[in-house]
């Protein structure tokens, strides 16, 4: 893979560092997958998607060993979270279910598991800070906020009409940010489990014959808590992944716009996921119409990315993990079509998958 890097300038004014993104291994051949993390070690990558199942990679050594799968869930797995200070894995899937495993040892324990947490598809869960709470939303219009410890229910906040796209929980833990599939985002107070403010992102909704399109797909407190960043596409067209990617500087406590950027044109689509790196910058993967996907890390204070990488295709995961200094992303395999189009030699269709692509962040 072609590397690139250009000089930035630190936010505290440090000397100019170049950074470089490394990848260092390929893990092929996964069944397709909507979201991959690592372990709180880094020594495990976890993968979901639609076969109901968990993937483990130990990748503690150099040639990643694939482990026991995680069983358990009816549906499609479509969010992970991973415990900050233990060794606990929570996930929800598209039949309602949240649960917890204990991931140590060979053969990871159900800690708890609460069947019917919502009516239906889960989209989006998030941890605090600390690891004590858990917030999930999804197409049953409810923002709910449950104990890791045991999966029990602290607060259901009440309000959205839309379904519940993304979810960011405040570094205190007193208040969580909820923005649904219309570009509504409300700020909850979990100690009067009222709404205090609310706003409207008109430009992250598109309508076109029937046809809902959202743009709002992550939420992430940065600064201390004191930034919202409202990331995905100002969409432009049904049918197809065309959408301006974009991304919103939020005041956490007015939901008053500071900064707009757009990354690009219609056609690179949206920002599926970002990680916020503690030298001052984000990292994120974009994903547009069929094949046209980017890896970017971008300064929010500047209208270009210092580094692109548009090598893989349909990126749609990224995780961060700060003390290996390690990026996964996870993308589809190159010719994917999903209509039975592309076959092999011998005429077969082989189907999509979602190789893992793990790099490194190195100062040079």
């Amino acid at each position: 893979m072609e590397l690139q890097s250009q000089r930035i300038i630190m936010q505290d004014d440090t000397p100019q560092k170049t950074i470089e993104a490394r990848e260092l291994k390929v893990i092929e051949a996964v069944r397709q997958s909507g979201m991959a993390r690592f372990s709180r070690s880094g020594n495990v990558l976890f993968a979901c998607g639609y076969d109901a199942v968990i993937r483990r990679w130990d990748i503690s050594e150099g040639t990643p060993k694939e482990l026991e799968p995680l069983q358990g869930h009816h549906g499609w797995v479509t969010s992970l979270g991973v415990h900050p200070e233990s060794d606990l894995l929570f996930s929800v899937d598209s039949w309602g279910q949240l649960g917890a495993r204990d991931y140590a040892g060979e053969t990871p324990a159900e800690v708890w598991k609460v069947e019917q947490a919502h009516d239906g598809w889960i989209r989006s869960l998030v941890l605090s800070n600390d690891g004590n709470l858990i917030a999930t939303g999804g197409r049953d219009r409810m923002l709910r906020v449950w104990s890791s410890t045991d999966g029990n229910l602290l607060h259901e906040l009440v309000g959205h009409e839309e379904e519940i796209y993304s979810i960011a929980i405040h570094p205190h833990g007193k208040s969580v940010v909820s923005g649904d599939l219309k570009g509504n985002v409300k700020h909850w107070n979990l100690e009067t489990g009222q709404c205090d403010r609310e706003t409207r992102f008109e430009k992250m909704y598109f309508y076109d014959r029937i046809q809902d399109v959202a743009g709002l797909q992550t939420l992430l407190s940065i600064d201390e808590g004191k930034t919202l960043l409202c990331a995905g596409a100002e969409p432009t067209r049904a049918g197809r992944a065309f959408g301006i990617p974009t991304i919103y500087w939020i005041d956490w406590e007015s939901l008053e716009t500071k900064k707009t950027l757009n990354l690009g044109p219609d056609k690179d689509g949206y920002i599926f996921d970002m990680s916020w790196h503690p030298d001052g910058f984000l990292m994120l993967v974009t994903c547009g119409p069929p094949g046209a996907s980017r890896f970017l890390l971008q300064r929010l204070d500047d209208e270009m990315p210092f580094y692109e990488n548009k090598k893989m295709y349909n990126c749609h995961s990224l995780a961060f993990h700060a003390a290996t200094k390690r990026i996964v992303v996870s993308a589809t395999n190159q010719n994917s079509q999903g209509n039975g189009t592309v076959l092999d030699k011998a005429g077969n269709y082989l189907g999509n998958s979602s190789p893992l692509h793990l790099f490194e962040l190195a100062n040079v």
